[in-house]
């Protein structure tokens, strides 16, 4: 399959898990067991990518949604090189450890002192979420701990591969065309804001970002809101290739 097909399709499936309502519950319920793997429970984000930028699908716990926020704010940790470079990342002890120069401070203010991000395939070897683990102690993600939450990512891709496997054509293409409004609106968003404020897409993104509480859930809502403030109107709802929505 040609690089630029490949892409594509990769990129529709990211906005497809971020934007599909039947795998919210999921995703809820894969951070909040994510996180009981140690004792006191860590706290657990789950990331994907919204046109290239990072956007927090689910958490077990808000402080992991800050932890996430700060990362894409600052553009560095381990939750992006793991997302990146589809490797495990782990922090053993945040202050012993020298990476992240910007976002060493900032964990260490947030209370956490050991990390671990694990990326989750699909259908293909790129990562298409990644699990963050937050712990307020050190080493608390060594050995068997370790084990169970490589175990847990290897599930979750499982059952990201199953589910599209197993989705039938009428729920699929309901789902997809959702998600592909979703994706409509918050371009159009980033259009506005970067034209009203000369910001470039980076900046737009992370203050739409923002703005929806860094909760990809709330991306439409929010980028629908942005659409109105400027034009005095809601938008039109967009629909894939003109397609009339299904009754």
């Amino acid at each position: 399959m040609p690089d630029d097909i490949s892409n594509e399709l990769f990129a529709s499936l990211q906005c497809l898990v971020i934007a599909l309502p039947s795998l919210r519950p999921y995703l809820d319920r894969l951070a909040w067991a994510a996180g009981t793997i140690v004792d006191p429970p860590a706290w657990c984000g789950i990331t994907s990518t919204h046109g290239g930028w990072p956007v927090t699908l689910s958490v077990s716990d808000d402080r992991a949604r800050l932890a996430d926020q700060e990362q894409y704010n600052l553009g560095q940790g381990p939750c992006l090189d793991a997302m990146r470079d589809g490797k495990v990342v782990e922090v053993v002890d945040q202050e012993m450890d020298g990476r992240w120069t910007q976002f060493h401070g900032t964990a260490l203010g947030l209370g956490i002192r050991s990390m671990l991000s694990l990326p989750i395939s699909g259908v293909s070897r790129r990562p298409l979420i990644t699990l963050n683990l937050y712990s307020e102690r050190p080493r608390a993600f060594t050995g068997v701990e370790r084990q169970q939450a490589e175990s847990y990512a290897n599930f979750a891709s499982r059952t990201l591969v199953k589910w599209v496997r197993d989705c039938t054509q009428d729920r699929l293409a309901r789902e997809v065309e959702q998600a592909i409004r979703t994706r409509t609106l918050v371009e159009e968003s980033l259009g506005i804001l970067m034209v009203q404020h000369q910001w470039d897409a980076p900046m737009a993104f992370r203050r739409l970002r923002t703005r929806a509480g860094n909760d990809a859930r709330y991306l439409g809502v929010t980028a629908s809101e942005v659409i109105a403030e400027a034009t005095g109107r809601q938008p039109i709802e967009p629909y894939p290739f003109g397609l009339c929505p299904r009754q």
